[in-house]
């Protein structure tokens, strides 16, 4: 009774959040959006690369980050759809196979309003809301894997997203009530049991400059069998983006706060590793980018910071890391980027040999 009354309370407090921003415009809920008014596009992108890892010993070898495809279409009258499939098997190695990212059916009749119903990617945040094919560097910063991560699938989940504006609009956002464990989780699902709400709200007050601000809380019935109480996740975040004819610098800071079991990893690049305890974890990055013809540099600066103990306990554990990414990037056409990141990475209080060389290959069709 006790999770039926708190989860009635959860979607109070959602539809009401929902009501207050619904007269604004839409935005497309996927990274494309369809180009016809009937009719199925079919989409995609390739992204193979070489590494090379500074580790103890050097390593180097090829990989796909991401091979996707996937379809989108409007049916008449007043829905779309959107399905994209991953092809790669370094995303997720345990998972064989293809498998399902995003699949969502949208009800479009009113331009101010829609609604998502499906597996999508749930919106926190700058760099994570952008497309895996639209990314200035090969790898996402780590505060943005660490604390967005922890469910399989490329931070896809399942559930209803409502979501407005547009890209000239003062005001955007998205909420969404999920279900919490990730598109590759199909036995668990419960929302009286676990839930995931996420908002994101951002304001564009002047031409060029956008401002953010994010929120998620998930509980989750303990992922280790050493935790008795329901695991709990908050994070909060706020970003900025400032472009000028060619340059554009953003930034964002995530905080997150984990009880009894938490996950390491995730998200885009690789399966999360589950632990007991407490964590608090913050970082942030800041990007510069400047597009001259073809060619276009990228710097990157990021931190990340831990703090683990156990829950009761003043004993912590803390670490923190410094990470530069000096990058550039070249485009031969529209649909063709090759990418090309020099990672230099520092750690206190144990340091780790851990830079790295990347090049990418990415063709969109």
């Amino acid at each position: 009774k006790s999770n039926n009354k708190t989860m009635k309370k959860i979607l109070l407090a959602f539809f009401t959040v929902l009501a207050i921003f619904s007269t604004q415009r839409v935005l497309a809920q996927g990274c494309d959006s369809p180009t016809s008014e009937e009719g199925v596009t079919v989409f995609g992108y390739v992204q193979p690369e070489l590494d090379v890892n500074f580790n103890e010993e050097t390593e180097a070898a090829f990989k796909f980050r991401r091979m996707r495809v996937g379809v989108m279409g409007n049916i008449p009258y007043d829905f779309s759809y959107y399905v994209m499939l991953e092809t790669s098997p370094f995303l997720n190695p345990n998972q064989t196979g293809p498998f399902l990212l995003d699949a969502f059916v949208s009800y479009t009749r009113f331009n101010y309003f829609k609604v998502s119903v499906g597996s999508f990617k749930y919106r926190f945040g700058r760099e994570l809301s952008m497309p895996c094919h639209a990314l200035y560097t090969i790898r996402r910063s780590k505060t943005v894997d660490e604390l967005t991560g922890g469910i399989g699938g490329g931070n896809r989940d399942i559930g209803i997203m409502f979501l407005g504006g547009g890209k000239d609009d003062l005001i955007n956002y998205y909420v969404s009530l999920t279900n919490g464990y990730g598109v590759l989780n199909v036995t668990d699902n419960n929302l009286f049991d676990g839930y995931n709400i996420t908002g994101r709200i951002t304001l564009q007050p002047i031409d060029g400059l956008s401002i953010g601000a994010s929120a998620r809380y998930s509980e989750n019935p303990p992922a280790s069998t050493d935790v008795t109480e329901n695991d709990t996740k908050m994070r909060w975040g706020f970003d900025a983006q400032y472009s000028f004819k060619n340059f554009t610098i953003f930034g964002e800071y995530i905080d997150g706060e984990d009880e009894g079991s938490y996950t390491e990893g995730g998200g885009c690049d690789g399966n999360a590793v589950t632990k007991t305890g407490v964590q608090n974890a913050d970082g942030f990055y800041v990007m510069a980018v400047y597009r001259y013809n073809k060619f276009e540099p990228v710097y990157k600066l990021e931190t990340y910071n831990t703090s683990k103990g156990e829950a009761g306990s003043d004993v912590t554990t803390d670490a923190n890391s410094l990470c530069h990414t000096i990058g550039l990037n070249f485009y031969p056409n529209d649909w063709t980027r090759l990418q090309m990141n020099y990672i230099y990475a520092t750690e206190d209080p144990a340091e780790i040999k851990n830079d790295a060389l990347m090049i990418q290959l990415q063709v969109k069709f």
